[in-house]
């Protein structure tokens, strides 16, 4: 494997850990919020809990991303990237826009 492909699937593990690593501390610390904020089902908020380190380690280890970008809705993220009202009220209509968006199952 070339050094770029090398480089490019360790930075993919990187960013795989760092996002496992936060759901599972999103979710302990506030599980409603956090699978809010995720966008998780039960279901796979229990499941995350459940996972051990080493099969956090182990499933981070995957060379495709496991995190969703979830602005994949082109007018969504355009509406979110303009100021809203001044800019005051941005961050509860991102909220409110994220929040109508399916959650994983």
């Amino acid at each position: 494997m070339s050094t770029p492909d090398a480089a490019l699937l360790n930075d993919i593990r990187e960013v795989n850990l760092s996002y496992l690593m936060l759901a599972q501390r999103l979710l302990r610390e506030n599980l409603a919020a956090g699978m809010f904020r995720l966008g998780f089902s039960a279901d796979v908020a229990d499941i995350m809990l459940k996972l051990s380190p080493a099969q956090i380690v182990k499933l981070a280890g995957s060379s495709s991303v496991l995190c969703a970008f979830r602005l994949n809705d082109a007018q969504l993220l355009n509406s979110l990237t303009h100021e809203v009202l001044g800019g005051v009220l941005q961050q509860a209509h991102s909220t409110i826009l994220l929040s109508s968006q399916e959650v994983t199952v």
